[in-house]
């Protein structure tokens, strides 16, 4: 196992370029801005580059609409300026790639890339996950790497999986493989992960909801009816929507189906206008001189609602169901979306309005080949040039993968004890303790009730698991040992109630090593501890004086540990799943309220799984598994 030091992250929207700046070496084309990038989720692609997309699919749809644009549409000014409109977005390229790997069933999706692949002319080919290796216990990395290498030029993997995350961590490390190969960096596309989000999805809803504002993205008033907590879509939305400069969102669910309490906080925090209502009357009802001139119906997907009261299933129903005699309530120009397949015996939308101006929900389906055919064309690196990088525009997902330990890096070989004064570069989870301003001296006077004597040289590390759960302390003290391989050391360890009185009633491990080599402890070690032992300090000790200390605050990422995984039973790095060459990894973020901690109510931060994005308290991501220790690779 290795862990490394952490580095310290419009109307009309112009796009600049030059064609010089599209030129590669020898006049050879260069490739556009999304060449080879991965997109997990709506916000991998920026809000220019969502534009592009939109644009250069809505040029693509008028070329070959037969003339049945609507002439107020066609005349309307384009999203952005398109500086390589004269490139056209086929690849072209037989020795390109696209692989369909739908591990769960689809129609709509699956066929839609199919045929935008037999557009741009590239190999493509259908992994089948039933007869494949999977079933012999192959890892999808495994699977990935083998494929990648198929193709001597790019390959663009559309993926749709029960797992979530799977494509997030596919980028961190594919490239790598490639790279080893000489071969282009793979892409990869999220056609949906589990429960959790599906940009391919999103991005024609956007495109199609663009298409009946006339390509007006200065406002939209939109409602969501049905299953919005289980909703893929609706869940992508939060991000989605953000084409548009002003946003209202009208939440329409009852409880069982109601928009998860993170997604609905994140609208509020992008500026949105949002109303929430418990059923489609109480809508009709309560926002009648205000209702959306949008509606997008989600199926009900009762499997994933759990156990269920007799006659609660109907009652939710009723609820999202829009009844026919209800039409003469929506505003003149009302248009209804809603995602497919949808039930035939319960449809959500009445039957009746197929025939009806209010079908949007074709025109959206058929909208999916333009998208996909422009998007594919943007992965491949033939269009997309000139779209501008913002400043902390991470495009290229070249940063995205697991740091590793590199012992050439004065950082990560630093050893903090190793000097008579602290290093004058900490890492920021590295606080030192300015010990000169008191006596430091180790009193065997002051030993503690049923403790050892304080030690003359060596290492002790104290305030381990401060709080008031002395099991919680114990949990940690055995931790420290377990990961840092420190149980081969004869030391001494207990828990002790905290002296300091801003502490109030709380207990503290400590844990004594006498004559423990303290100027070999390295940052990457104390990094782990700070991971272990937040808020611990750790203080170095030579003829019975405390020689240096510091303190270690809470990191920002915590990695490439045993004992650590994801509560997510869905997520590809959850042991459950067998993804054995997935490395758990969390991300530290400032307490949100959260569907996911229905009983946590605050808390100083949170941990973010890298992937599915699911959210721990930090004494969650730990588990109670055998004795493991950290090693430096």
């Amino acid at each position: 196992v290795s862990l490394a030091q952490d580095v310290l992250q419009t109307s009309l929207l112009p796009i600049h370029s030059s064609r010089c700046a599209r030129a590669g070496r020898g006049g050879a084309m260069a490739e556009g801005a999304l060449a080879g990038r991965t997109i997990q989720e709506v916000e991998d692609m920026t809000l220019q580059e969502q534009l592009y997309l939109f644009e250069r699919a809505r040029r693509l749809k008028e070329r070959h609409s037969g003339g049945a644009i609507d002439a107020a549409a066609a005349a309307a000014r384009p999203l952005c300026i398109v500086a390589d409109a004269d490139v056209s977005e086929k690849a072209g390229d037989h020795d390109e790639t696209v692989y369909l790997m739908f591990m769960e069933g689809s129609t709509r999706t699956r066929e839609s890339f199919r045929n935008a692949a037999e557009y741009h002319g590239v190999k493509v080919n259908e992994f089948q996950a039933e007869t494949s290796s999977f079933q012999k216990n192959e890892t999808i990395t495994d699977a990935m790497k083998m494929l990648s290498v198929y193709s001597t030029k790019r390959t663009v993997f559309v993926i749709r999986s029960p797992l979530e995350g799977v494509c997030c961590w596919l980028q961190t490390t594919l490239p790598l493989h490639a790279e080893k190969f000489g071969i282009p960096r793979p892409a990869f596309l999220n056609a949906g992960d589990g429960r959790h989000t599906h940009p391919v999805g999103e991005m024609v809803d956007e495109f199609s909801l663009l298409e009946q504002m006339r390509w007006d993205n200065s406002a939209i008033h939109i409602a969501l009816v049905g299953d919005l907590a289980h909703g893929r879509t609706a869940h992508s939305k939060v991000d989605g929507l953000k084409v548009f400069r002003k946003v209202r969102v009208d939440l329409v669910a009852p409880g069982a189906f109601a928009y998860p309490v993170e997604y609905r906080n994140k609208m509020h925090s992008h500026g949105f206008e949002v109303r929430v209502f418990g059923s489609v009357e109480e809508y009709l009802e309560g926002a009648a001189d205000s209702l959306a001139n949008i509606w997008y119906f989600y199926q009900c997907q009762f499997k994933r609602c759990g156990e269920l009261e007799p006659g609660a299933k109907d009652e939710l129903l009723r609820k999202v169901t829009f009844r026919e005699e209800w039409q003469p309530k929506l505003p003149v120009n009302a248009s209804f979306f809603q995602t497919l397949p949808r039930d035939k015996e319960q449809p959500l939308i009445p039957l009746a309005f197929d025939s009806t101006p209010l079908n949007a929900w074709d025109r959206h389906a058929s909208n999916a080949y333009y998208a996909h055919v422009v998007l594919l064309g943007m992965l491949f690196g033939r269009i997309g040039h000139g779209i501008p990088l913002s400043d902390s525009d991470d495009s290229s997902n070249k940063s995205k993968s697991i740091p590793k330990v590199n012992s050439s890096n004065s950082l990560h070989s630093e050893h903090p004890f190793a000097g008579p004064t602290p290093p004058s570069s900490l890492p920021i989870f590295l606080e030192a303790v300015d010990i000169t301003s008191r006596d430091n001296s180790r009193q065997p006077g002051r030993a503690r009730p049923g403790g050892t004597e304080p030690i003359a040289d060596g290492l002790v590390v104290d305030h381990i698991g401060r709080s008031p759960d002395s099991t919680l302390c114990w949990r940690q003290l055995r931790l420290v040992r377990h990961i840092l391989g420190w149980s081969k050391y004869i030391g001494s360890e207990g828990v002790y109630e905290s002296t300091s009185q801003r502490d109030g009633h709380v207990v503290k491990g400590i844990m004594s090593l006498p004559n423990f080599d303290f100027t070999q402890v390295s940052v990457p070690e104390m990094k782990v501890l700070a991971s272990v032992a937040p808020g611990c300090t750790i203080n170095a000790i030579k003829g019975s004086k405390v020689i240096n200390k510091y303190r270690l605050l809470v990191p920002e990422r915590i990695y490439n540990l045993p004992n650590i995984c994801c509560r997510n039973h869905l997520c590809v790095s959850a042991p459950a799943n067998r993804q054995r060459d997935v490395i758990a990894y969390f991300e530290r973020a400032p307490f949100y309220e959260t569907s996911a901690l229905p009983g946590c109510q605050a808390a100083e931060y949170l941990f973010v799984c890298k992937y599915c994005k699911w959210p721990h308290r930090y004494e969650d991501i730990w588990t109670d598994g055998g004795e493991h220790h950290f090693k430096m690779t």
